[in-house]
């Protein structure tokens, strides 16, 4: 089920107070309206009634969408670097609740439930606009990576991080993000034959594939940044 929690919130401008509903999990098929502030980026945006300022909480939770069949562990995006152990963390946590240490009931109601683990709100919103417009979550990052060899000025980075957006008929939007604050700095038009093209054709990239699924982090970044120390 989905966990709201009232809390009292810093607000980080002025440092007053507040209680606020903080959201540690989301179950999307009983909560549709949680998925669609994630879509549309309300999710967790707040308004400090003392200085009227607005910020948003940083993300710590679980994501459940059952008829979609994806489950993710979110975390902020300042922990990128801790990627190895919080992957590990979400590939327990999924293994007791749906996987190979579940219930057989349970493991039986998530046959194909996909895991994946995500830093920061972008990252978050890329994994769900995913599933809405029946993309394959790996075949994009692969996108991402040709765009990258194709384009060796993109600029990414720990903080900008190159994220879908937008998706339409005949092309997908890009744009590069600031995973912490959300700033969109560019905006990159891309063709919907790319990504057709890597998926009717993987051959080319298994190697690359392999290494995207290697666990429940399947982002870019598994190959782009190093683990902290």
């Amino acid at each position: 089920m989905s966990l709201l929690q009232t809390e009292a919130v810093s607000c980080p401008h002025c440092g007053e107070t507040s209680d606020v509903d903080v959201v540690y999990s989301v179950y999307a098929d009983r909560r549709p309206d949680l998925r669609q502030a994630v879509l549309d980026d309300s999710l967790q945006r707040k308004t400090c009634p003392h200085c009227g300022a607005g910020f948003r909480i940083e993300p710590v939770l679980t994501f459940l969408d059952m008829s979609r069949k994806l489950w993710l562990l979110l975390q902020p995006a300042e922990n990128l670097t801790l990627w190895p152990e919080l992957e590990q963390s979400a590939r327990t946590t999924f293994d007791m609740a749906y996987g190979q240490r579940a219930m057989p009931a349970a493991q039986a109601l998530a046959a194909g439930l996909q895991a994946r683990v995500t830093f920061g709100w972008p990252a978050l919103r890329e994994k769900v606009l995913c599933t809405e417009h029946d993309l394959d979550d790996v075949v994009l990052e692969l996108t991402k990576l040709a765009l990258i060899r194709s384009q060796p000025h993109l600029r990414l980075s720990d903080d900008v991080e190159l994220r879908l957006t937008e998706v339409g008929r005949e092309q997908l939007v890009f744009c590069w993000v600031n995973a912490t604050s959300e700033q969109v700095e560019d905006e990159l038009l891309v063709p919907r034959k790319v990504y057709d093209g890597i998926a009717a054709d993987q051959k080319p990239w298994e190697a690359l594939r392999g290494e995207l699924t290697a666990g429940p982090f399947v982002d870019v970044h598994r190959l782009l940044v190093p683990a902290a120390d």
